[in-house]
């Protein structure tokens, strides 16, 4: 049915309102470039779709390329003289019946709305339609739509133009369907602005109307057309789509403890059954699994967590794969690569590195994981650090089945702990340690009777305080003079 149609996007501002001398258009909307919503949309439709660009077209044209290859085309503005100049730049490329005109900044609208517009402007025979929207809002950039009987035109609200704006309630989208045969004759007939000196679009609509045109209109709600042009705008029409979102996912059977407190990308997806906490951030290609729960203020990103995992507060795992009933946190922080088996745990500021981990394998307290390979049935003892880096080169650590790793150990790789084998709390360990052996890599421990009371004591006398302060050994005298 669309095949007849092909779009334009015009994509080439300079958003000067932005205030970041940076196109809009590559600004993310629930991590996924503002541009790349109207193109997914009509690739999904089967539209051919052109993009007409100018300022920045670098950055944009990457953007659009990374995700649809070269199934886009693109034309170059040179010079930013307004949308109805972007269009005279496309007309060598009209190849269809029915040309779709879109801003590039309108990234909510969805697909009912262009089947809705088609279908209207192919029932009524319009040589021109376009998308309308009452503003309850009395938002003074859009332009007004005055309907008078058949005649329909396009207003340029200004800023401080009030009687325009109160007694004109319906803005012009910037969403138009026009017949190719209407535009070929027309397109030209476009005059610069007296102001401006810029050709816009909307001088269509006023040139058909003059000629006893037909000119049609479709009503959407506004939420829908709501153009970006300022950050306060951008803001808000990512709050729109991340309320979209998850309200999508609570139809799934998701529980979010705070819906209004979290921070969600396009790209995820939540198994039935999830609890999403307060302050959660779910970004990129990341998914959650059937049943388990993350916990308040934790960070999820480009990651696999699998079905009834715990994810406790204030973590932070980063792209990395989860299996299923693992437990992590809180104050964790998984990184590059790591990877952690079924029913295990990095638990309390515990951080791993490009890590794998087998299953039922533990390490809950104060660790650093780095560069290691760790088998199943591993105990990690608080405090472990696996000394990854020589100054120049990083190597690797393995660690092998039901090894027992005590606690405040120091495991300098390259270096390699076999199965069952088990390292004495405290010691460094610079050697590779056999299957079944014990390690034990510290100094040996010397008590030396009565010395604490003798270095007390000659602080004492050092700082010249009283020497009725001295301290005297519970088991014999000490004298002062032995100090």
């Amino acid at each position: 049915m669309l095949n007849v149609v092909q779009a334009i996007i015009l994509a080439a501002g300079k958003s000067r309102r932005f205030k970041t001398d940076r196109t809009k258009l590559i600004e993310p909307i629930c991590g996924q470039p503002m541009i790349l919503y109207q193109t997914k949309l009509l690739d999904h439709l089967g539209i051919l779709t052109t993009l007409v660009v100018g300022y920045q077209k670098e950055l944009v044209q990457e953007s659009v390329i990374k995700e649809h290859e070269n199934s886009i085309s693109f034309i170059q503005q040179f010079e930013q003289k307004g949308t109805g100049d972007a269009l005279k730049c496309t007309r060598h490329l009209w190849i269809r019946d029915h040309i779709l005109i879109m801003n590039g900044d309108v990234p909510l609208v969805t697909e009912t709305i262009i089947d809705e517009l088609y279908t209207h402007h192919i029932d009524s025979g319009a040589p021109i339609t376009f998308v309308i929207s009452h503003d309850t809002y009395q938002v003074s950039e859009y332009g007004r739509v005055l309907k008078s009987g058949l005649t329909v035109r396009i207003i340029e609200a200004k800023n401080d133009d009030r009687k325009i704006q109160d007694e004109m309630c319906c803005i012009n989208a910037g969403i138009y369907l026009f017949r190719k045969d209407f535009l070929i004759d027309f397109i030209d007939k476009i005059m610069p602005n007296e102001l401006t000196g810029e050709y816009y679009i909307t001088d269509l609509i006023n040139i058909a109307s003059d000629n006893n045109l037909l000119v049609q209109t479709v009503n959407v709600p506004f939420d829908r057309v709501r153009g970006v042009n300022t950050q306060e705008e951008l803001w808000t029409a990512e709050q729109i789509k991340r309320a979209e979102i998850i309200k999508a996912w609570m139809l799934e059977g998701v529980r979010f403890m705070a819906p209004h407190n979290v921070y969600i990308d396009h790209s995820v997806i939540i198994g039935k059954g999830a609890v999403i906490g307060v302050g959660v951030h779910l970004l990129g290609k990341t998914e959650i699994g059937e049943y388990t729960t993350v916990g308040s203020f934790s960070i999820i990103i480009n990651s696999i967590i699998g079905n009834k995992a715990i994810i406790k507060s204030h973590s932070v795992i980063e792209d990395s794969v989860f299996h299923q009933e693992s437990l992590v946190g809180p104050f964790a922080y998984c990184h590059r690569d790591t990877i952690l088996g079924s029913k295990s745990v990095i638990g309390a500021f515990v951080e791993s590195k490009n890590s794998k981990l087998g299953d039922m394998t533990k390490a809950k307290h104060l660790s650093y994981l780095g560069d290691a390979c760790i088998g199943s049935m591993v105990n990690i003892g608080g405090g472990t650090i696996i000394a990854n880096h020589d100054g120049q080169d990083k190597h690797k650590t393995i660690i092998n089945n039901n090894a027992y790793i005590g606690v405040n150990s120091s495991l300098v790789a390259p270096l390699t702990i076999e199965q069952d084998a088990f390292v004495a709390a405290g010691s460094t360990i610079t050697e590779n340690v056999p299957t079944g052996a014990l390690a034990i890599a510290r100094s040996r421990q010397i008590n030396k009777p009565e010395y604490a009371y003798r270095l007390k004591n000659k602080k004492i006398l050092k700082n010249g305080i009283n020497s009725s302060l001295l301290f005297e050994s519970p088991f014999k005298a000490s004298s002062v003079s032995s100090v």
